[in-house]
């Protein structure tokens, strides 16, 4: 039986999706990532101020002058997020950040880095059931969309010494990545019941470039403060390569292209048919600032705080990106917490471990998102959470061992309530690099 004819119309009309996993991951690009590395995890930050070292965030190159060693950096985390109301878990993991920091004579440091920028992994079917009568037939027909990916970020960092008391610090950014969104009509026709399946592809690529600055010259007292800020802007546009594959009845049933279904393909299986290409631009266009502190309160002991503001500047008229119509547009980040560093020369064992705490907060601004009377409108998604963490410095070149774990109550308008737990370890070791080493006699 082959309804693709008949019934094409009714298959695009259906657009009204619930969540079967992370419906927040199917918005736009994905789930953005927030803490790369387990010290800024442990304090529930973006990255801006000291946590990794004191004086020293390995994501903010305008700290590096001051690092002793170089370092090898590989983080690896994980996200599950889950469903308050509704019994599902949905879990991501794998690398956060890998990075080579080489300090060069306390006046410049160099940085290699990669990192993901976002990710997706959804499965959202349709919460209503869609019923047509034509010429004596009873249609039964469901919606599903489901879609994976993420894009990657290549980046590069320089930080230099501009006085004695200011540095500054650049990194390039270089985006690059893919999606997979699969589109699923099921039809339902008395005993017969068919998939007809539509695929898109989405190729990445684009260029940002974020400006750094860090002084140490206010102070309260002997209570030294460090006053950092940067921001974030596209240096070459993000272009995105969609592929449109053509559409297939899976007549058998077993999710993927081949010789069984219509219509047929002319060789390999699982090759579909030449898709339909368009280069789109302007689609992903950040901007973001953020300004921070670090106030020291004694030696060991540091006080924190940050906010940024990121939004999103392109057009958005394609809604071709993402499996939903909605899309993240701005997001404001709040954080205060408190650090209590690993001694430079520890006396006991415990002066050898970091110790970090923090809250935060996240309000996102969605746009595009259908209300119940079927008018497009904007919403926010509120993110309140906790952050805890702890390091241990071990070794002569001061290896690190870190460790960060994020609690989040996520809550919207038109979903269900979430709690997010974000966790990271980290490995870092340091090394003696462009040091003359005298010979033995």
């Amino acid at each position: 039986m082959s309804l693709l004819n008949r019934y094409t119309k009714i298959f695009l009309i259906m657009t009204s999706l619930c969540y079967g996993q992370d419906v927040y991951s199917a918005y736009g690009v994905g789930e953005l990532t927030f803490a790369p590395n387990a010290a800024v995890m442990g304090i529930g930050s973006s990255g801006l101020m000291p946590s990794f070292q004191k004086n020293i965030s390995l994501s903010n190159p305008s700290t590096w002058l001051g690092i002793p060693f170089a370092y090898v950096s590989v983080n690896y985390g994980g996200t599950q997020i889950k469903d308050r109301d509704y019994n599902y878990n949905n879990v991501l993991s794998g690398l956060n950040q890998f990075q080579f920091l080489l300090p060069i004579k306390g006046r410049y440091a160099v940085g290699i880095g990669f990192q993901p920028f976002s990710s997706q992994l959804y499965s959202l079917g349709s919460d209503d059931i869609y019923e047509k009568y034509i010429e004596d037939d009873t249609l039964t027909i469901n919606k599903a969309i489901n879609g994976s990916g993420g894009i990657s970020e290549l980046i590069f960092s320089l930080g230099a010494k501009l006085t004695e008391k200011e540095q500054l610090g650049i990194k390039l950014e270089y985006l690059f990545g893919s999606n997979r969104r699969q589109t699923v009509f099921n039809i339902k026709e008395g005993e017969h019941d068919l998939d007809y399946i539509y695929n898109q592809r989405n190729i990445y690529n684009g260029t940002l470039i974020n400006g750094y600055f860090s002084s140490r010259r206010l102070g309260f007292g002997s209570r030294k403060l460090l006053l950092s800020g940067s921001v974030k802007t596209v240096l070459h546009p993000v272009r995105i390569k969609h592929f449109s594959f053509q559409p297939f009845e899976d007549s058998n049933g077993n999710g993927y292209y081949d010789v069984a279904d219509y219509p047929r393909p002319s060789g390999v299986d699982s090759i579909p048919p030449a898709a339909i290409g368009t280069t789109l631009s302007n689609q992903i266009s950040p901007f973001e600032y953020a300004l921070g502190f670090d106030l020291e309160l004694t030696e060991m002991i540091h006080a924190q705080g940050e906010f940024s503001s990121w939004s999103d500047l392109a057009d958005g008229e394609t809604n071709l990106i993402s499996g939903l119509n909605q899309r993240v547009v701005a997001y404001q980040h709040l954080n205060m917490g408190i650090i209590r560093f690993a001694r430079i020369l520890p006396r006991v064992w415990h002066e050898s471990l970091h110790f970090r705490a923090g809250i935060f907060q996240r309000a996102y601004e969605l746009d595009n998102q259908l209300s119940s009377n079927g008018q497009a409108e904007d919403y926010k998604i509120n993110d309140l959470g906790m952050a805890i963490g702890f390091g241990i410095k071990f070794g002569v070149t001061k290896n690190q061992i870190d460790f960060g774990l994020n609690l989040i109550n996520r809550s919207d308008s038109y979903n269900s309530d979430k709690l997010v737990t974000n966790f990271n370890i980290g490995i870092s070791i340091g090394d003696l690099w462009f040091v003359k080493r005298r010979l033995k006699k």
